[in-house]
């Protein structure tokens, strides 16, 4: 076992939550300390960027919410100011204001663990008719919904990094300040920033295919690499950003088989003269040694999976990385008419649900099979494949028992499943199940009060129609990759609740996710032992309850 591989293990222990203790945190939230929510260069140049009013999104009925999983029917948007605008507006922008009790606070498209935002957005383009006039790397500045340049390069390089790729493609870099989340949060903070990353990969997605656009995760790209090309890596201190990923983005029509940019571009990035200084998020810091620790230890080093993909298929027999198929999903009917972006602008985390609600069988099951990988080309993004099935507490879906159960998403999963847990486990499929679904009950009793005790002692895990605990293929995708790979099975987690989130908000209802959960508790509550599967995210679906005293405001007034 490599000392990375162990020191990953030591920090995935050593942050759960447990009954009779919690991971270490503060033991109080120290206000002043605050970190500011927005990342700003001062002293650069701004581009204002084009900005939606709630009002003419809503009168915007197309592309429908069901169109944007087959992005390659809908007629691509010409790259220009205008669809920059939308991409960016439609993804990380702010979409409103809430009020309450003089205190005003913004909401973002992409959510956030305690809404503390840890994820930073970059853009690297090459010239766009009547908008860029050079190559550039840029900030996405939300607060503004402005892009702040960092650099500009010459064409000769963006002609080298874009070679391979589509016509109009162009990239988008992600990052992450851990001491955003790890002020309130403490230890598991590193965990919660990698969920940020994967609602963030799904929102950048879902925006891009209302455009006609697709993403692919450069997943052979190396962490050091990412950094010099989002102009980051001389950055030291408890506000350092940390690369996370780099994503290619182009016409869906196109097919993208690149897993990186070529490794001779980069360095001319080194000796770029990089534009803006770093606004202070807090006047002090508190150190969390094992976040830096788990950060360091979690750096991908550059790779060839994609590049060699055919002579890898020759030499072992076997694919390690998975290729998705285009969507196959049977469309519903009642969705072809809800507008995508009143969708995607109005998602909102549940705070309470109505425990008298029932949502409808044919939802529930809707919902399960748009999270199969082969369904959904929201999942392209997971490039080394689908690691995490879904362990199910259903307490008020219509038709179904209320019982735990298990939704496998990769079906060849369920007999390693079975030995895993229980052996008195029903693994009953439900007569009204659709036979394409692994969907097993397990216990048929009711089981909202131990949901919640599991997810923290949070009601909105009882009084939700269900809640999603995702158990992750553990040690062996750690084994067969290295320690690299463990952010990426929260991405996918994370890509996971933001399609909940849009479902729910499309059909009616509101989605929460829910990091604070103990771990090895329900582990034993299954049966499971070892690494083999681990619990990396819950998340709950039901019917909102209004939020009193709480008034909601434009995102961007004039």
């Amino acid at each position: 076992m490599t000392a990375e591989l162990e020191t990953i293990l030591a920090y995935h222990q050593e942050s759960k939550h447990n009954f009779k203790a919690y991971a270490p945190g503060p033991h109080h939230l120290d206000l002043p300390l605050k970190p500011d929510p927005f990342l700003n260069y001062h002293g650069t140049r701004l581009l204002n960027l084009e900005i939606w009013s709630d009002e003419q999104i809503k009168a915007e009925l197309f592309p429908a919410y069901e169109q944007a999983f087959s992005p390659e029917k809908l007629k691509p948007f010409e790259l220009n100011a205008e669809s920059i605008s939308r991409l960016f507006f439609d993804s990380f922008a702010i979409s409103a204001w809430k009020m309450a009790g003089g205190t005003k606070w913004p909401l973002r498209v992409n959510p956030s663990s305690g809404n503390l935002h840890p994820t930073e957005v970059y853009l690297l383009s090459g010239p766009v008719k009547g908008f860029l006039k050079n190559p550039s790397v840029f900030h996405y500045a939300p607060l503004l919904h402005a892009l702040e340049l960092r650099a500009e390069f010459p064409r000769k390089t963006w002609e080298l990094l874009s070679s391979g790729f589509p016509e109009g493609t162009f990239f988008v870099g992600l990052s992450s300040i851990f001491w955003r989340v790890s002020w309130k949060y403490g230890l598991r903070a590193f965990r919660y920033a990698q969920h940020d990353l994967g609602h963030a990969i799904a929102a950048l997605t879902f925006a891009a295919a209302g455009l006609g656009w697709k993403t692919s995760l450069l997943a052979d790209m190396g962490s050091e690499e990412i950094a010099v090309l989002l102009g980051i890596s001389e950055e030291i201190g408890p506000e350092k950003q940390e690369p996370a990923c780099l994503l290619a983005v182009y016409p869906a029509g196109e097919t993208c088989n690149r897993g990186r940019i070529p490794s001779s571009a980069i360095p001319a990035f080194r000796n770029l003269s990089w534009e803006g200084v770093p606004n202070s998020l807090s006047p002090e810091h508190v150190e969390w040694v094992g976040i830096e620790k788990a950060a360091s230890a979690a750096q991908k080093k550059g790779t060839d999976y994609f590049e060699n993909k055919e002579a890898e298929e020759k030499k072992s027999g076997t694919l390690v990385v998975s290729s998705l198929k285009a969507s196959s999903f049977e469309n519903r009917p009642e969705l072809k008419t809800v507008p995508l972006r009143s969708v995607i602008r109005g998602r909102r985390s549940a705070i309470e649900m109505d425990n008298s609600a029932y949502m409808e069988k044919e939802i529930f099951y809707a919902m399960l099979q748009k999270t199969l990988p082969e369904n959904n080309p929201i999942f392209n993004t997971l490039a080394f494949g689908s690691f995490t099935h879904l362990l199910l507490f259903v307490n008020r879906v219509k038709d179904l028992l209320p019982g735990l159960y298990i939704f496998l998403r990769k079906p060849e999963e369920k007999e390693r499943f079975k030995a895993a847990i229980r052996p008195d486990f029903l693994w009953e499929k439900p007569k009204n199940c659709p036979s394409d679904l692994e969907f097993y009950l397990l216990m048929e009793e009711t089981l909202h009060s131990f949901a919640a005790q599991l997810s923290c002692a949070q009601r909105k895990a009882a009084d939700a129609c269900f809640t999603a605990c995702m158990l992750s293929e553990f040690k062996e995708p750690l084994n067969r990759f290295g320690a690299w790979i463990y952010p990426y099975l929260f991405w996918e987690c994370g890509i996971l609740g933001q399609l909940l989130y849009l479902e729910a908000e499309a059909n009616g209802l509101r989605g929460c996710g829910i990091g604070c959960f103990f771990d090895d508790p329900l582990h034993d509550a299954i049966g499971l032992k070892g690494l083999e599967f681990q619990d990396l995210y819950h998340f709950a679906v039901g019917y909102p309850l209004p939020e009193i005293g709480v008034i909601t405001l434009p995102a961007y007034e004039d």
